[in-house]
């Protein structure tokens, strides 16, 4: 069983949001896309999967966390 190409294209999307608030080089990024999309065993594809699914979540909960501190400090800077 292949890994499910939206779900890994989605959480690349969203770790490309995490790695540019965080500061993340480029080289960090392509080597962590790397490591995902190189694993070709069916149980590990599996595994990834199951990871996959798990870092999409933690990552859109850090992507939500940062938009709402943004725009908790965009307020305040309003407020000033």
């Amino acid at each position: 069983m292949p890994p499910d190409k939206k779900k890994v294209r989605a959480l690349q999307l969203n770790l490309e949001g995490i790695f540019k608030l965080a500061g993340g080089s480029s080289d960090d990024k392509q080597r962590f896309l790397e490591l995902i999309l190189g694993i070709t065993t069916p149980i590990e594809i599996r595994l990834v999967n199951a990871q996959v699914d798990a870092m999409a979540a933690h990552a859109k909960a850090i992507q939500d966390g940062a938009k709402s501190l943004q725009t908790a400090a965009q307020q305040i800077a309003k407020r000033g």
